[in-house]
């Protein structure tokens, strides 16, 4: 899923709308936007704010009559009454106030991307620009030896669904061997020379769509037991 530039949690909802509120203030008329869509994006800041706040309001006021509910009706004897909690202010919006506030903040902003003087600045300061999605760091391994001339390797894949599993052994060269989709991959090759031990490197990177990308991990040796 692409990153998107508006917030999903509520609580990051109130800093958002009132700082696109004040830069459409000061300059969103440069930027595609009517005397009246500024108007209007001051008033949905408002309305964000005045909305969470009494949301959270709320979900205390259940909280507390959840309390007060076990004090009164189930309490051991003795208990002395409280006071019931204060329900919170009834919800007062603007006159100007609109539904559909995040539709149309959409709308607002995808006229300043399109305006001739936007920039990718413009877009930070107005925090209309999604962030950039951080590559999963290098997956992590260890090595264990088993009997057999077996190793069981425990791979971390760090945000990668999968992990190409590489190694070599005897001062060969790096192949990849197989594929962990799982925290757990067995290397079941038999030893070079039957019956002797070998030392064996490991190394992984993850994948997406079937392709290797990112850093390769740091290396594990092992001595393998026959």
């Amino acid at each position: 899923m692409t990153p998107d530039w508006y917030p999903q949690k509520l609580g990051q909802r109130i800093s958002w709308h009132a700082n696109l509120s004040e830069q459409a203030t000061a300059t969103g008329t440069n930027y595609g936007l009517s005397v009246a869509e500024v108007a209007q994006i001051v008033e949905d800041a408002l309305a964000v704010r005045t909305i969470i706040v009494a949301l959270q309001q709320a979900e205390a006021f259940v909280q507390a009559m959840t309390q007060y509910k076990k004090l009164v009706l189930e309490g051991k004897p003795g208990t002395v009454l409280p006071p019931p909690p204060t329900p919170p202010a009834a919800v007062v919006l603007g006159g100007g106030a609109m539904a559909a506030i995040m539709a149309r903040t959409r709308l607002y902003v995808a006229r300043i991307k399109g305006s001739a003087g936007y920039s990718k600045e413009i877009g930070e300061l107005y925090g209309i620009v999604a962030p950039e999605r951080a590559e999963p760091r290098a997956p992590e391994m260890t090595a264990r030896a088993l009997t057999g001339s077996k190793v069981r390797l425990r791979v971390i894949k760090r945000g990668f669904r999968v992990a190409a599993i590489d190694s070599r052994r005897g001062g060969g060269v790096w192949e990849q061997i197989g594929i962990a989709q799982i925290a757990e991959f067995i290397d079941e090759r038999p030893p070079l020379a039957e019956g002797q031990p070998e030392i064996r490197e490991y190394r992984a990177q993850g994948m997406r769509r079937n392709r290797r990308v990112g850093d390769l991990s740091a290396g594990v040796e092992v001595v393998t037991a026959p």
